[in-house]
C-alpha cells in the first residue's frame, strides 16, 4: 500500500529483502565516498617514488632457504594471451564489429547457463553490471548500452556520442578520442551486503578485477587493443551510466579499439 505522502512501503520492503537494509554510517560506503576522484582535484600524478616502484615492485626473502622450481611448462593460447597482454592507449581509426562487442561482453560477464559464468563471485551473488559505450561500432548506434547477460543482448540506456562525457571523466583524453568502445563495470553493493555485510565491499572490488581480466584477455586473444582505467571522475561515469553512485557505483572501465 502506498502511504499518503507517496512512499511505496511495499516496494521499500521488497528492496530490503533483495538488497538488505541501508545503514546510514556504513563504513564501506564512507570509504567509497572518501576515495572518489573529483574533476577539480584528481590527486593522481607520477612521482619519482612511483616510477621507482614500477621497476622494483616485488618482495624477496634474500637470506631464506630457497627451492628452485622446474622451468614453466604452461603453454596454450590462454597463457600466450596472459603474457602478451599490454595496456594500449593507441587505436587504429577503424570500427569494432557488433560481434566483437558481443564476444568481449560474453567473455567478461556472460552466462553459459543458469549457473556457469566466467568469473567467480562470493556467495554466487554477482553484484556487478556491465555497460558499454559504443563510440565507433559497425551495426550499433552510438550510445550507452547495458549488457543483459541472460539474453546476451544490449539494452540502450541513452543515445548519442558518449565521447565528450568519457573525456571529462577519464584522464587519458587522447585514448578516449581514438577508442571504438568503452566497457564500464559497476557494483550493486547491496547484492553482496545482504549476506556479507561490510566485508561485501572487498568482494565487489575483487570481482571487478576478475571480470576486467577476462575482458582484457579476450581482447588480447582477438588481437584488439585495450586499456583498463581505474582513475576516473566517479560522478562523471555515474552520471553517464545514470546511476546514483551509492546503491550502484562505477568501479572500473576499459577502453577498447582495433590495434594499430
Amino acid at each position: 500500500m502506498t502511504a499518503a505522502l507517496g512512499f511505496d512501503w511495499e516496494l521499500h520492503e521488497a528492496r530490503e529483502r533483495l538488497l538488505g537494509k541501508r545503514h546510514l554510517f556504513s563504513v564501506s560506503e564512507l570509504y567509497h565516498e572518501n576515495s572518489k576522484i573529483v574533476a577539480a582535484a584528481p590527486g593522481i600524478a607520477h612521482t619519482p617514488e612511483s616510477l621507482a616502484v614500477g621497476a622494483t615492485g616485488f618482495k624477496r626473502y634474500t637470506y631464506s632457504p630457497a627451492v628452485e622450481l622446474p622451468l614453466p611448462t604452461a603453454t596454450g593460447a590462454l597463457v600466450a594471451s596472459m603474457f602478451a597482454r599490454r595496456s594500449a592507449r593507441d587505436y587504429a581509426p577503424e570500427p569494432l564489429t557488433l560481434g566483437e562487442i558481443g564476444d568481449l561482453a560474453y567473455s567478461a560477464s556472460g552466462l553459459a547457463d543458469e549457473r556457469r559464468r566466467p568469473a567467480p563471485s562470493a556467495g554466487g551473488l554477482y553484484p556487478l553490471e556491465l555497460y558499454i559505450a559504443a563510440l565507433d561500432v559497425t551495426g550499433l548506434d552510438q550510445g550507452l548500452y547495458h549488457y543483459d547477460l541472460r539474453d546476451h543482448r544490449l539494452d540502450q540506456v541513452s543515445r548519442g556520442d558518449c565521447r565528450p562525457e568519457l573525456a571529462k571523466a577519464i584522464f587519458i583524453e587522447d585514448a578516449v578520442a581514438q577508442a571504438a568502445a568503452a566497457f564500464i563495470l559497476s557494483g550493486v553493493f547491496g547484492r553482496s551486503k545482504i549476506k556479507y555485510g561490510e566485508r561485501a565491499y572487498r568482494f565487489v572490488l575483487l570481482e571487478a578485477g576478475h571480470v576486467m581480466q577476462n575482458l582484457l584477455l579476450a581482447a588480447q586473444s582477438a588481437q584488439l587493443a585495450a586499456c583498463p582505467v581505474g582513475g576516473f571522475v566517479d560522478d562523471g561515469l555515474n552520471d553517464l551510466l545514470q546511476i546514483d553512485g551509492v546503491e550502484e557505483a562505477s568501479l572500473y572501465a576499459a577502453l577498447v579499439g582495433r590495434a594499430p
